[in-house]
Order: structure tokens, then sequence, then C-alpha cells
């Protein structure tokens, strides 16, 4: 059981953090989501049987929901800063790198502005290039409604970047 799980937490462990991290825009938040979730995980393992597939959808749907539950609990922030350069020793190109960071920060904005499910089905459907059928499956949808909400948080989203110059 052990073996499994930490083949599990192996396997998983930076998709989910990801998701988490792209919900919350928060390292420490990101990283007690994905922990929670790991503990879930390990709890339910003695009462169902997981595959490797069906237990990256259910984590998936597991930290999306504790996601929603930390940002209720969380105070709306109205300002966004840029973050340092990570590569602070690189100076060849600045200008790009801060372009890049610019264009970063008003996406990161401009997704948290989404409502669920749209959200989580874009960060899932687009930046983490999943399958509308794992999406689909991670959020307990057909894939029909996958692709109907894809396609309306997509509008959305170019709606909120509409004016924004580069």
């Amino acid at each position: 059981m052990k073996r499994l799980f930490r083949t599990m937490v192996d396997q998983h462990q930076q998709r989910i953090y990801s998701q988490a991290f792209y919900v919350l825009s928060d390292r420490s938040d990101a990283e007690d989501a994905t922990q929670e979730a790991f503990e879930r995980l390990w709890s339910t393992m003695h009462d169902k049987e997981f595959d490797t597939e069906s237990a990256k959808a259910w984590l998936l749907h597991v930290v999306r929901n504790i996601c929603i539950d930390k940002l209720r609990r969380r105070k709306p922030t109205t300002d966004t800063e840029l973050d340092e350069f990570e590569n602070e020793g690189s100076h060849s190109q600045p200008v790009s790198q801060l372009m890049s960071k610019q264009v970063s920060s008003w996406l990161s904005t401009a997704i948290e502005k989404l409502k669920e499910p749209y959200r989580s089905l874009i960060i899932l459907a687009d930046l983490q290039q999943r399958s509308i059928k794992d999406v689909a499956r991670s959020l307990d949808l057909n894939e029909n409604q996958a692709k109907v909400y894809i396609h309306r948080g997509r509008k959305q989203l170019r709606g909120f970047l509409q004016g924004t110059e580069l």
C-alpha cells in the first residue's frame, strides 16, 4: 500500500501542485492544498481501489475543491504586483523579460477573474495541455459540456484581455 501511494505521489505531485498554484496564485497555499489532496488520497486508498488514471482524475477533482474552499476563505485582493525576475543573473534581454513577466501577470490576473468551472477548465486544457477527455473526467463533466465550458471560458478570457496593450 505504501509503495503504491509513493508511486502515485511521484507521478502526480507536480501536476496537482501546478493546478493548485494556478488557481490559488500562492506557493504556500498551493503546497498546503497539494498536501491535503494527498492526505485524502491516503485515507481513501484503504476504502477504494485506484488505478493511476482514475487516481489522477480523482486527485485533480479533490485539489480543485480544496482550492475553491481556500479561495472562499481568502480576502479578495485588488492589486497584483510583478514578481521579481526569476533569473536575476541574466541581463541579456531585460526588456523582453519584463514584457514576458507583464504578459504573464496580465494573463494570471485575467484567469483569476474567471469564475469556476471556467478557471479550472482553462488551466487544465490550455495551460496544462490536458485532453478534453481528461479535463472532463477530472471535473465530472461529459466531453461536450467540457468543450462548451472551455469555449465560454476562452471567450470571457479574451474579453478580460481585450484592451490590454503590450
